[in-house]
C-alpha cells in the first residue's frame, strides 16, 4: 500500500521545494495546503508536479492561525482529502519546513517492520501536563489573534482574555469535559489507516471539545487515541522524539533550526523526519539533500 504525506505550508518556498523532491517516490501520494494568506507560496506550487508521485494541492485552502482551532481544521481537510483516495498505509503529517532524514526505502521498510503502530508523540513531564489542563479546563477567547494581527485588534482582544482567564483562575472554574485525561505532544504525526478513520469519524466531537482551547493542534490527536482502544497501538510513550520518529529540538529553539553542523546528529538518528529548516542556512538543506540522492542511488 502507498502511504499519504499530508503537508501544511505558509512560508520557505525553498525548504518546500526541497521537501516535494525528497518525498517523490511512486509508492507516494502528497496532499499539499498552503496557507490561504499566502498567495505568493501558491502562486508558486499550483502547477507544480513531480516525476514519480502525486500531487494533490488542496484548493479549499484556509488561513491557519498559531494556537487557534483552525490548526485541527486544516488537519482534518488534510486527512478527509487523502481518505477519499486511500487506503494507505500511514498518513504522515509534516509541515513544509520538515525534510526526511532517511531514505524512502529505509521509511516504508521501518513502517512495514512497525505496521499497526501509532507514531505519536506525547510529552510527559509535569510541566507539560500542568500546561495542558490549564489549556483545556479555561476557555481562551480570540485564539486567532494571540500572534499577528493590527496592534489595536491584538491588543482589545489580549485585554479581553486575559480578564477572563483572570476571573476563572479566581473563582477556580473548571470546563467540563467526557474525558478525565489530556495529553499533548508533536502536532506531526504517522498514523494507520484505522487510526485516521476512527479521527475524522470524531471530527465533529474534537472542533466542540477544543474549540476555545489554546494550541489544540498539540493537544486532539494525543487526548483522543489515549482515550480510545487505539492507545494499546502507540508506538512509544515515553519519548516524543522517538514516538513520533522525528527530530524535532525544543531545547535549542522553538523549535531549534538546523544547520550545517548538525549534519552528523541528523544522520545518526534514528528518527525518519526532522523540523525545522529554513532558507537562511541552505548549506544543510544541500547537504541533506545530497546525501539523500546519493544513498536512494545505491541502496
Amino acid at each position: 500500500m502507498k502511504h499519504a504525506y499530508l503537508i501544511i505550508a505558509h512560508n520557505e518556498p525553498d525548504v518546500l521545494k526541497t521537501l516535494l523532491f525528497m518525498l517523490d517516490d511512486e509508492r507516494n501520494d502528497i496532499y499539499l495546503h498552503m496557507d490561504a494568506r499566502a498567495v505568493e507560496l501558491f502562486n508558486q506550487f499550483k502547477d507544480f508536479q513531480l516525476k514519480k508521485g502525486k500531487l494533490i494541492i488542496l484548493q479549499n485552502r484556509i488561513a491557519v492561525y498559531w494556537g487557534d482551532l483552525s490548526q485541527v481544521e486544516v488537519e482534518y481537510r488534510l486527512f478527509e482529502a487523502a481518505l477519499q483516495n486511500g487506503p494507505y498505509a500511514y498518513y504522515h503529517l509534516l509541515s513544509g519546513v520538515d525534510l526526511p532524514i532517511k531514505t524512502q526505502d529505509y521509511i516504508h521498510e521501518f513502517f512495514q517492520k512497525h505496521a499497526g503502530k501509532e507514531f505519536i508523540g506525547f510529552w510527559n513531564e509535569p510541566s507539560h501536563r500542568k500546561d495542558v489542563y490549564r489549556k483545556v479546563y479555561r476557555y481562551y477567547l480570540f485564539t486567532r489573534y494571540f500572534k499577528g494581527g493590527s496592534s489595536f485588534v491584538h491588543g482589545i482582544t489580549a485585554f479581553t482574555r486575559n480578564v477572563c482567564l483572570g476571573i476563572q483562575k479566581l473563582i477556580k472554574f473548571r470546563r467540563k469535559h467526557v474525558w478525565d485525561s489530556f495529553y499533548k505532544g508533536f502536532q506531526w504525526i504517522s498514523i494507520t489507516d484505522s487510526f485516521c478513520h476512527y479521527l475524522v469519524d470524531k471530527k465533529a466531537y474534537i472542533m466542540k471539545t477544543f474549540k476555545y482551547t489554546l494550541c489544540p493542534d498539540e493537544i486532539f490527536i494525543q487526548s483522543l487515541i489515549w482515550n480510545s482502544p487505539f492507545r494499546e497501538n502507540i508506538y512509544d510513550l515515553s519519548d516524543a522524539s522517538k514516538g513520533s520518529v522525528r527530530a524535532i529540538d525544543w531545547q535549542r529553539g522553538s523549535p531549534y533550526v538546523w544547520q550545517l553542523e548538525d549534519f552528523e546528529e541528523l544522520k545518526n538518528s534514528s528518527c525518519l523526519f526532522a523540523r525545522k529548516f529554513s532558507a537562511k542556512y541552505p548549506d544543510i538543506i544541500e547537504r541533506l539533500f545530497t546525501f539523500y540522492s546519493f544513498s536512494r542511488q545505491h541502496m
